[in-house]
């Protein structure tokens, strides 16, 4: 029997596998036994934000490392919805992809970071985004010399941003699991030098935990 705790946060949950912490939403169910593993999982096509972040589910479905990296902006951020207690509000690409590279391949991780104890490794993700609302333009990103100096030029980027609602269940080696469920809002900046199908033409700007979730009439991804 598990039990989940709510609102929670996807930013604490990796974070916490990443510090071997117990933040988030811990239960000790009693594991099942090894069930046979499900069909392979086809990556579609990036022609839009709604299937850019399809690709992102089934990188993490995959525990796919290698997809996952390709699916971000240089000045990607992603943003806490409060302060962690250290004070801290957003990382960057860097700390994002070692937070997902300690996750996604704990066996390579070498010194001097810390070695994931293996009853933390990850033995399944199953993950569900549900789009609650539609992209739309959001031009507080554009750059502006006074409001946004490091924002991304209009003349080269189209920026639009859409609201999910996201569950996420972390099945681990060991004893403890984890389940996320909260709000997210997905930034997705399109380079207007590529066609809509050229890699790298869609990229995640923007990843900013929003709280609790709702009920969502959005189609599930």
């Amino acid at each position: 029997m598990s039990r989940a705790r709510s609102p929670l946060k996807l930013a604490l949950i990796t974070v916490a596998m990443l510090a071997i912490t117990a933040t988030g939403c811990i239960f000790s169910p009693d594991k099942p036994g090894t069930t046979p593993p499900p069909p392979p999982l086809e990556y579609p096509a990036i022609v839009d934000p709604p299937t850019l972040i399809e690709n992102l589910k089934l990188a993490y479905q995959k525990r796919d490392y290698d997809k996952f990296e390709t699916l971000f902006h240089p000045d990607y951020q992603f943003r806490l919805n409060a302060p962690a207690e250290d004070g801290t509000e957003y990382w960057g690409l860097a700390e994002e992809l070692k937070i997902h590279r300690r996750m996604f391949r704990p066996a390579d991780i070498q010194p001097p970071e810390d070695p994931l104890p293996v009853e933390l490794w990850l033995s399944s993700v199953d993950i569900t985004l549900n789009g609650s609302t539609s992209f739309d333009e959001r031009p507080q990103y554009y750059f502006n010399e006074v409001t946004n100096p490091e924002g991304l030029p209009l003349d080269a980027w189209e920026v639009t941003g859409s609201d999910y609602n996201a569950t996420v269940f972390f099945e681990t080696q060991g004893d403890t699991d984890y389940r996320v469920e909260g709000r997210a809002e997905f930034v997705v900046a399109r380079d207007k030098s590529k066609s809509a199908t050229a890699p790298g033409a869609w990229l995640i700007y923007r990843w900013s935990d929003l709280g609790a979730a709702k009920p969502s009439a959005g189609p599930a991804i």
